[in-house]
């Protein structure tokens, strides 16, 4: 493990007493989560700006991974957080509080610094020790196979059992959530923002439960609760089925709880602190971590009973039939001790948190100072790395130079941590869904992140690449976010990695290209964006993939209506047309002199409303052949990366977005003919060169779609660790890629300019409102309400819910 940053904040003037020295479980303090989208959720028992103590309750924060310094609240209780959990998409967040209250919140326009609560529950008297939501049926498994063997038999969707079916099989929404007495509790949303609930208890008689632990099985939700009652102490378990006797969604739900043999601790052991499941699906071991860590796997064993107590034959008789001997004999199910961690020193665990895949088999333990990696299949720990929660300690690696606001004596104490200081502790900890990063919250709201090395640091540079290529195509499969595994990747494997991933991806069947292309497109681009000398790469991938939603909103609107003065047109979105035939039908209609007629102007009037992604495909092709500089035929020969007008695929959608921004009467007659000797000539000729470079001269204008970013995944080449003030943005990890001399021109886009619409946000420098991505620097208007055109909400709906690189949006006002 490897510190890749750690928060900072103002201390507070007055603390409450031994907040930071107890190790009582029964206080709260702060809990964080990440979720498959890789945003962080954690909360604070004050606001993050507050350091006078004024707003003791709970608030919720959320931040991406990537930014970590702009942090957003999503809600502030009265009462303190006990629990935060995602849903298994990341786009629903869970807030429970210790009087019972649990909110839903959800994301208002996909803006991750404006949420709305979807529904409430409420539990008088309960405090929450654990919630989840329930599994929505889809399941991503990865197969041990060869890495040769194509991604569809290697990664494979199946179809899991939801928790709770409704019509026709499909999954319904919905929580479950473990109380500090045992009451085990399941919500679905209602009307008007009120919840169903249905309660049930986990035993007849009520314990006093310290922590809790909720997976998936099958369908059904094992739960796993700490309770102690007078000097007997144990961990409960049970499974919990959640059925709807009707298939309407306004009927009330039912739980069924069926009791699992009862994990029972020495007398003389302290409370269970936390306790975890090892994976999240189908899985049957447990970990308990209290003053030593334990790991319990429930096993199915065979008992034998007496022939007169039996149902059936047993052992020494026979079949009616004279067949072979059997045993008769009773199975059930028990806890089995596999595996003992032992603490270091007098250190007490406070959180333990599992891998939530099966090939990421490690699981990390939180005490007060340090973090622990642990597997499954060793007693040994892999690494521990301290936590230095206040001020630099001594011995630690130096800040980097200008990295965000970095602890400072007057501010934060001074530079190595006193003996008997009050200092804050880590209690909650959690891992990432791909295994490549671990967040861990402190009692002063103060997030550290570490790095999990993949797999191993000591392992040959080939089998790293082959792990994290497989992890990547993993995510794209899943939908998960890759930013946590790219974090980790090493400087001298990005491009070993970007060229295995693509030579895998054009090894497989047409059918899953593509459907996976989109997301491959992303995945190529984020890989080129870690690397400088990349950057150039990255904003021609970038292009490619707005010139591929302005074509598929074109074919949208040419397949609605087919006149004949369109009829050459149509012919281009025929994908099943011999590649010959429709190289032939693309030349035939760039050797027409005139393409917009009358009748295809009035036929492709709806075009319009795509005129500034036409124009900008227009621009693309012109900085495409602006790469074809005749003194730049050495480097066209030996260029490393991707460009555009190496990439056949490429030529050919340019062509077409011309062949259709000519009809519409956007101009671009002279892109034809140079993109269309382009297509056939490789590598190209002198005299191409020549008149790509005429062309170009005639039109100045250019794309260039890597903005200048302020993120850790940027290469601004900045050592780790970092330190970081929330609400202060870093100014030293401020990235502006440079451009090359052929695409740089007065009209390429800009901070200014809307990155999906191609225009600019209006209001001169200070427009009023944007919405911004933190990863990549993209910058756009808020959705029109409503859309001016359907065609341009169609193409503006494909960047709606996130950011062309995947990251989410925030809204920036200057009203």
């Amino acid at each position: 493990m490897e510190l890749i940053y750690s928060m900072r904040r103002k201390p507070l003037k007055c603390e409450p007493p031994h907040f930071d020295g107890t190790t009582d479980p029964e206080v709260v303090r702060p809990v964080c989560t990440i979720s498959t989208c890789n945003i962080i959720a954690f909360s604070s028992l004050t606001e993050l700006t507050d350091s006078d103590g004024e707003t003791w309750g709970g608030h919720v924060y959320v931040c991406d991974l990537d930014t970590p310094w702009d942090s957003h609240k999503v809600t502030s209780t009265v009462h303190p957080v006990s629990s935060l959990e995602w849903d298994g998409e990341g786009k629903k967040l869970l807030v429970a509080t210790t009087v019972g209250e649990v909110s839903v919140y959800g994301q208002k326009e996909f803006l991750l610094n404006e949420w709305t609560c979807l529904y409430t529950a409420n539990f008088p008297g309960e405090c929450i020790k654990k919630a989840a939501f329930f599994h929505n049926g889809r399941k991503v498994v990865a197969l041990e196979k060869k890495p040769d063997a194509p991604i569809c038999d290697r990664i494979q969707l199946l179809r899991a059992t939801p928790t709770l079916k409704g019509f026709g099989g499909g999954a319904c929404e919905g929580a479950c959530v473990v109380t500090g007495t045992g009451l085990v509790g399941a919500l679905t949303p209602g009307e008007g923002g009120r919840a169903h609930i249905v309660t049930d208890c986990l035993r007849a008689v009520r314990s006093h439960i310290a922590t809790a632990s909720i997976a998936h099985k099958n369908g059904n939700l094992l739960i796993a609760a700490g309770w102690r009652r007078g000097s007997k102490r144990g961990v409960h378990c049970a499974v919990c089925s959640v059925i709807r006797p009707n298939s309407t969604r306004s009927a009330p739900v039912s739980i069924q709880l069926q009791p699992l043999p009862t994990v029972y601790l020495l007398d003389d052991d302290v409370t269970p602190i936390s306790i975890s499941w090892w994976l999240r699906d189908d899985i049957d071991s447990l970990l308990i971590a209290s003053t030593n860590l334990t790991l319990w796997k429930m096993t199915e064993q065979a008992y034998p009973v007496h022939k007169l107590l039996s149902k059936g034959p047993v052992q020494g008789s026979t079949t009616p039939g004279g067949g072979p001997k059997t045993v008769d004999c009773f199975n059930t199910v028990a806890w089995q001790q596999a595996a003992v961690w032992q603490m270091e020193g007098s250190d007490c665990a406070t959180y333990v948190s599992s891998a939530r895949l099966p090939s990421v088999a490690h699981a990390v333990l939180c005490t007060p100072r340090a973090l622990h990696l642990l597997a499954r299949d060793t007693p040994h720990y892999l690494h521990s790395r301290p936590i230095i929660t206040s001020g630099v300690g001594v011995g630690a690696p130096e800040v980097a130079s200008g990295a965000g606001t970095p602890p400072k004596k007057p501010k934060y104490g001074p530079g190595s941590i006193p003996s008997g200081a009050s200092c804050a502790t880590v209690w909650c900890v959690e891992m990432s869904a791909l295994g490549g990063v671990v967040v861990a919250v402190d009692t002063h709201s103060q997030l550290h992140v570490y790095k999990l090395h993949q797999p191993a640091p000591d392992i040959p540079t080939p089998l790293s690449v082959q792990h994290v290529t497989s992890l990547l195509e993993y995510s794209m499969v899943s939908g998960y976010d890759s930013l946590d595994i790219l974090m980790t990747l090493k400087a001298n494997i990005v491009e070993a990695v970007y060229e295995r991933i693509t030579e895998s991806f054009q090894r497989q069947p047409p059918t899953f290209q593509q459907f996976y292309f989109h997301s491959w497109l992303k995945l190529r681009i984020a890989l080129c964006s870690l690397s400088a000398s990349w950057q150039s790469s990255a904003a021609a991938l970038t292009s490619l993939q707005l010139c591929y939603a302005a074509w598929a909103a074109c074919a949208g609107a040419l397949r609605d209506d087919k006149p004949d003065a369109i009829a050459p047109l149509t012919a281009l979105l025929d994908d099943h047309t011999p590649l010959p035939e429709h190289d032939k039908n693309l030349l035939a209609l760039e050797a027409k002199a005139e393409l917009s007629s009358d009748g295809a102007l009035q036929a492709l009037q709806p075009l319009q409303a795509l005129r500034r992604p036409l124009q900008r495909a227009l621009h693309t092709a012109l900085t495409a052949l602006a790469a074809l500089q005749p003194a730049n035929l050495h480097q066209l020969q030996h260029h490393n990366g991707y460009e555009l007008w190496s990439d056949p695929a490429a030529i050919t959608l340019l062509r077409k977005l011309v062949v259709v921004a000519r009809a519409c009467g956007r101009g671009g007659e002279s892109l034809s003919r140079p993109l269309a000797r382009l297509a056939v000539s490789t590598p190209p000729k002198p005299d191409l060169l020549e008149e790509c470079a005429c062309v170009c001269a005639q039109a100045p204008a250019r794309v260039w779609d890597a903005l200048p970013r302020r993120c850790l995944a940027a290469p601004h080449a900045r050592g780790w660790p970092l330190y970081f003030e929330y609400g202060v943005e870093p100014e030293s990890l401020r990235y502006v890629p440079e451009p090359p001399v052929y695409a740089q021109s007065d009209i390429a886009p800009s901070l200014d300019m809307d990155s999906i619409r191609y225009m600019y946000l209006g209001g001169g420098r200070r427009a009023a409102r944007w919405r911004r991505c933190g990863r990549c620097g993209a910058r756009a208007l808020p959705a029109a309400t409503p859309a001016k055109h359907p065609l341009q909400k169609a193409y503006d709906g494909r960047f709606l819910a996130a950011c062309r690189c995947g990251g989410k949006w925030t809204l920036v006002s200057n009203v």
